[in-house]
């Protein structure tokens, strides 16, 4: 039977460096595209990612399973996010200025899981992606991250609500309001409803 990540973070308070390794296992791939998504900037999200990990680390000690560990991870991490991108602001640093960087995703994108493209549909498909995340890239922080977290990291909005400290509804609402605002910006790149694309 699988060990839960409580019962790890329970080994991890007592000085267990296993669990805490097998911990990352489990989540390093997710956290980095998660972040990388909201970044875009792909050696920024593994530096990010290490910092959520080291957090996570830092916090064993006192931790205690309020609510679920994943959800609790993706809070350190989306807190991380916020952070780099007000500096970002801060630093007058063009946020818009790669709307991808040169890193891939560790797990992939979602086109590329089909191996029968030919070398031009695959190109295709890269670029659209492109757009998507050009686009996913305008919409204000709290829909952005909202409808990330729904779409790319598949996670339930009672998870996401938790993470983001909102009710269901309000989450709802974000994604509702995400999708309605995606498909303008999709349009002008001529990507229409027709697309398969995932937003």
């Amino acid at each position: 039977m699988r060990t839960t990540d409580e019962e790890l973070m329970a080994r991890c308070r007592n000085g267990d460096m296993s669990a805490f390794e097998l911990l990352v296992i489990r989540y390093k791939d997710l956290i980095i595209n998660y972040i990388h998504r909201c970044i875009y900037d792909y050696h920024r999200a593994e530096d990010l990612a290490q910092e959520t990990f080291i957090r996570v680390l830092r916090s064993a000690g006192s931790y205690e399973p309020k609510c679920q560990f994943k959800n609790w991870i993706y809070l350190i991490a989306t807190n991380l996010c916020r952070n780099e991108v007000r500096n970002r602001h801060r630093r007058n640093t063009a946020f818009l200025d790669d709307l991808v960087s040169e890193g891939e995703d560790v797990n992939h994108s979602y086109f590329l899981r089909d191996k029968n493209y030919l070398p031009d549909e695959l190109y295709e498909k890269k670029e659209q992606q492109h757009m998507i995340q050009g686009a996913l890239n305008l919409l204000p922080e709290n829909q952005r991250i909202a409808l990330t977290l729904v779409t790319y990291q598949d996670l339930r909005y009672d998870e996401i609500a938790e993470i983001m400290d909102c009710s269901i509804s309000a989450v709802k609402s974000l994604i509702h309001r995400a999708r309605q605002n995606m498909k303008p910006l999709l349009l002008e790149v001529g990507i229409g409803e027709s697309t398969n694309a995932k937003v």
